[in-house]
């Protein structure tokens, strides 16, 4: 026999779907809950112990609760009344048994506002009763940030902390979740940059300036740029007027910092240039470029990336045999695999390896004579 208690979870798991039907306008009452309804036990004081709570909390006792349809059935000798259906006449009643009402309060509130402002959103807001809930504080506030990005064409000149809207300077990098979703639905195609998931990337807000750092690998080159080491912007890094006849794009800060000086040449530091990668280098296009990022998912992730810019990027000291002379210091990496299109056969095919063996060996894992020795036999 069903108690109280199990009614009451069984039917509050229902409830985002039954407030969802009821912002449609498709009823389900009454609505009967499949339940079992079998009497345990063989005396008296066993059925009682089954049935009397039932009838307690029902809408017999309760002016608004769930409903039970009884039923005569002789038991050893006597008659007694068992539940023969368990059901809620109304959305009403419903509500009062979960004590959902207050919930589906602001469910019903928000989802009016929403409509009222964007009319489109009318069946994802219906289909999304627990989204409305979460963010019932909200809404007010949601609003307005989307208001000002239907009223306002990108770019925009300010940094996410500065957009004009009467909001607590903190809330909108609080809401970007729900925010993008929202913006991502009624906003023109032209205002959204689906190639960016942060938030600021995404709508063309200013965004802080990615820095990446440039060594001299040959002294020559030092007076055209005037320093062993700078960092620029990647927009600053554009203006520069050289042309190295080689570029290394590193991914580890030591293995950037150690780097074995090569013949007009140059190395970047790969954590700043990949943080904005759809930011080319004019020069860049001219110089032979090679990539040396870890020996795992990740590293090939990257280079594919980079290729979509770049498309004679060459991979350096990412190869099966640099793997297989230094695997005994790979160590144990789970990665989801990813399509990347820009990879050759046999980067393919090393990338399959390090997935399906979840492996993973650090670029400095490698040792800086077997670098150097590369480096003296690149073409």
């Amino acid at each position: 026999m069903i108690t109280p208690k199990e009614l009451l979870n069984k039917t509050d798991k229902a409830f985002f779907k039954i407030a969802s039907l009821q912002l449609k306008g498709e009823s389900v009452f009454p609505w009967v809950i499949p339940s079992n309804k079998k009497i345990l036990g063989s005396n008296f004081s066993d059925w009682k112990n089954d049935i009397v709570p039932l009838h307690q909390h029902s809408k017999s006792v309760n002016s608004k609760s769930y409903s039970v349809d009884w039923k005569e059935k002789t038991i050893n000798g006597s008659k007694q009344s068992i539940p023969a259906k368990i059901y809620f006449e109304s959305f009403e009643d419903f509500l009062a048994f979960t004590g959902r009402l207050n919930d589906y309060s602001k469910i019903s509130a928000a989802y009016n506002s929403i409509i009222a402002h964007y009319p489109i959103l009318k069946n994802w807001a219906a289909e999304n009763t627990r989204i409305l809930l979460q963010y019932a504080n909200a809404w007010d506030d949601i609003l307005k940030v989307c208001a000002y990005f239907v009223s306002n064409p990108p770019p925009h000149p300010f940094y996410i902390r500065e957009i004009p809207v009467e909001v607590h300077s903190k809330f909108i990098e609080s809401h970007t979740g729900i925010l993008k979703i929202m913006l991502d639905m009624f906003l023109p195609a032209e205002h959204i940059n689906t190639l960016e998931s942060d938030f600021a990337g995404r709508y063309f807000l200013k965004k802080p300036a990615i820095f990446t750092q440039i060594r001299i690998l040959d002294d020559d080159l030092k007076p055209i740029l005037g320093y062993d080491e700078i960092s620029l912007s990647m927009d600053d890094a554009s203006w520069l007027k050289w042309l190295p006849e080689r570029v290394f794009i590193i991914e580890n800060k030591t293995c950037f910092l150690t780097f074995p000086k090569v013949k007009n040449a140059i190395a970047i530091f790969g954590e700043g240039f990949k943080s904005n990668i759809s930011k080319q280098l004019p020069w860049l296009k001219q110089t032979r470029l090679y990539c040396w990022f870890d020996l795992d998912a990740a590293g090939f992730e990257m280079l594919n990336m980079i290729r979509k810019f770049y498309t004679d990027a060459r991979a350096f000291l990412m190869d099966n045999t640099t793997y297989r002379k230094f695997e005994q210091y790979a160590v144990v990496n789970n990665s989801k695999e990813k399509k990347l299109p820009h990879l050759s056969a046999d980067e393919q095919q090393l990338y399959q390896f390090l997935l399906t063996n979840k492996k993973r060996l650090e670029q400095e894992r490698i040792v800086h004579e077997y670098v150097q020795n590369k480096l003296n036999g690149l073409v």
